[in-house]
């Protein structure tokens, strides 16, 4: 293991290293075998009851992401998930799309499920539900795992860490590596065109332009699309990922920075080329995946596993199809990448079950989380839903039709480095290369989106008031709808904002609780 590998896997040197190092060599690094993965050979912990008896079903409320078709209830896997976990669980899924936006009013409402996954740990109304006392503070309970200790040897302990709130865990981190996401690109667009695939942000702007001003699918018109913004994976080339320091040595939201600025100007630019589409703002992200398997788009930023499936896809339609994975583009002052948490959002419960069902909760997590279960609980059956082929789950007819990118919402399982890149549809050479190119981000200076950690209820309140102003006003500056000096006014205006000046001190002291050392 390289020198940059161990420190990305050490993500944030927490000055409460909780054994960090026993615990990240004791993650996995592989997707688990399919030995002892037999759900019928063990019963879950905490099944029975002291007297030996077995204690009745765990009944479970929960609420969700759904990207695809859900897992049916009356399904073989379900039926056998409940018996192993001795639970009976619904769940209310919801659109990927519009989660945040039913979490939030569930929230408001304050008709909290038992458990609910949330996706965004530093949403605002999150952290207001938090400090409201609607979900149990975990912290005592979870000590030091003695009495969940597949939390303890399964998962990435960094992500107990990053995803506290005010030094408390309220949630069950869903962990995973952090290898996640990439930019795909049409190869063969580029080769069609003699295009070179790009390293840098200067020579991927030349590649849009040519693309969105040629006729790369043949259907002989100027309609391609080049790309959409995604300030997620482009803005870390301009700075974003950086601590922005005030006079005060306050933190600066990266939004109102100049960095930021720097992003939303290459943005202009290119839509002002004709690579970006003019409703770009309109375009949630499951249309975007559509524009992009459909031979609309030459670009998408999505999870690496999903090269396979949507090459596959495009081949259906438009026959030679192929996609090369960008992992990072080189910018001015950083890389265009994505560099996963370790984490991605979790499970809370809510305050209004008694203890003892809190506890059986977190048992029930904690028997998800034995690493035997993986497979189960990310690919269903064996020999009903996959078959191991090689080392690697290989999904069935059944398996393609009922495990999708929502199979494993409702659980929490153990730590895999390369469960967001390995295809459980693609050979294992292909996932193997996959992994490779991947790997990439092992060699740069790949860092954490900060505020995905950092915590500041101040931004909170503010960013609640100016959020949807922003983002039209973000949206009118790529357009040209306004002027970058105006766009930089509003970002002087709001830095102006009580809330918005408080919330830069409360920025630096959480960046100071979770890098103490900086960001490495």
């Amino acid at each position: 293991m390289g020198k940059k590998r161990q420190r990305l896997l050490l993500v944030t040197c927490i000055t409460i290293t909780l054994s960090i190092l026993a615990a990240c060599s004791s993650t996995s690094t592989n997707t688990p075998s399919a030995s002892d993965n037999n759900p019928k050979e063990t019963n879950a912990p905490g099944a029975a009851a002291e007297n030996g008896e077995q204690e009745a079903p765990l009944v479970l409320k929960g609420m969700a992401n759904l990207y695809q078709q859900a897992p049916a209830k009356d399904s073989d896997f379900w039926k056998s998930m409940e018996k192993e976990f001795n639970v009976d669980y619904s769940v209310d899924w919801v659109p990927a799309d519009n989660y945040q936006q039913k979490l939030d009013l569930v929230l408001a409402s304050g008709d909290i499920p038992d458990i609910m996954q949330v996706t965004s740990i530093t949403a605002p109304s999150v952290l207001k539900a938090v400090k409201a006392g609607a979900f149990w503070d975990l912290t005592t309970e979870l000590g030091d795992f003695s009495k969940y200790p597949n939390f303890k040897q399964y998962t990435n302990q960094n992500a107990w860490v990053l995803s506290k709130v005010n030094g408390e865990n309220y949630f069950i981190p869903r962990t995973r590596g952090n290898l996640d996401s990439a930019l795909f690109i049409r190869q063969d667009w580029l080769d069609k065109l003699n295009l070179q695939v790009p390293t840098t942000i200067e020579e991927f702007e030349n590649v849009m332009k040519v693309i969105a001003q040629s006729d790369p699918d043949g259907n002989g018109k100027i309609d391609t699309i080049g790309t959409i913004p995604v300030s997620g994976f482009f803005a870390a080339a301009f700075g974003t990922r950086d601590p922005f320091r005030d006079s005060n040595g306050g933190i600066i939201h990266a939004n109102l920075t100049s960095n930021y600025a720097d992003y939303v100007q290459y943005m202009r630019d290119l839509y002002a080329d004709g690579a970006i589409p003019k409703e770009f703002a309109l375009i949630n992200g499951t249309q975007q995946q559509e524009m992009f398997t459909t031979g609309r788009s030459a670009t998408f930023v999505k999870n690496a596993w999903h090269k396979y499936d949507m090459e596959q896809d495009l081949q259906k339609t438009q026959p030679g199809a192929k996609l090369t994975l960008i992992p990072y583009l080189e910018g001015p002052k950083g890389y265009a990448h994505i560099y996963d948490l370790g984490y991605f959002g979790g499970m809370v419960i809510s305050k209004k079950v008694d203890e003892k069902k809190m506890q059986r909760i977190l048992q029930f997590f904690n028997a998800t989380t034995d690493e035997k279960y993986y497979n189960f609980v990310n690919f269903g059956i064996e020999g009903v839903n996959y078959t191991m082929q090689d080392g690697f789950p290989s999904l069935t007819d059944l398996g393609k039709k009922e495990v999708n990118s929502s199979f494993n919402a409702p659980f929490i399982f153990s730590t895999a480095e390369f469960a967001k890149v390995d295809s459980p549809l693609a050979p294992m050479s292909y996932n193997l290369q996959t992994r490779e190119e991947m790997k990439a981000l092992y060699d740069i200076d790949a860092k954490v989106e900060l505020f995905n950690v950092l915590q500041s209820d101040s931004w909170s309140s503010a960013w609640s008031r100016v959020q949807d102003e922003f983002e039209s006003m973000e949206a009118k500056a790529i357009t040209g709808a306004i002027s970058m000096d105006e766009f930089r006014a509003y970002q002087e205006k709001l830095l102006q904002d009580p809330d918005v000046i408080k919330s830069a001190t409360e920025f630096a002291a959480s960046y100071d609780q979770f890098f103490p050392g900086g960001q490495k």
